[in-house]
C-alpha cells in the first residue's frame, strides 16, 4: 500500500476535439512494518521481519522505516 500520492494538473491544452495534459505526481512510501505485518502469516514465519519489527520499535535504538519520495510528470494525449 502507498503512504501518499498528490497529483497536480499542471496544464491542460484543448485544441478542438484534442487534449495535452500535464500531470505532476509525487509518491510518497515506506518500508516499515506496523502490527498488521507481523501478523501476517507471510511475514511471521521469517525471523527476519520479526526482528526488523523488533528493531523499529525498541525505546534504545527507534530505527526509522526507509521512506521512498518520487516525483514523476507525464504528459498525456488524447481525443474525444
Amino acid at each position: 500500500m502507498i503512504a501518499s500520492v498528490y497529483s497536480t494538473l499542471t496544464s491542460l491544452e484543448i485544441s478542438g476535439d484534442k487534449f495535452v495534459a500535464t500531470v505532476e505526481y509525487h509518491v510518497q512510501d515506506h518500508f516499515g512494518l506496523d502490527g498488521d505485518d507481523i501478523l501476517n502469516l507471510t511475514y511471521k514465519q521469517f525471523r527476519i521481519f520479526r526482528v526488523w519489527f523488533v528493531l523499529q520499535r525498541w525505546d534504545r535504538l527507534k530505527f526509522k522505516p526507509f521512506i521512498t519520495d518520487m516525483n514523476v510528470t507525464e504528459v498525456i494525449e488524447g481525443q474525444k
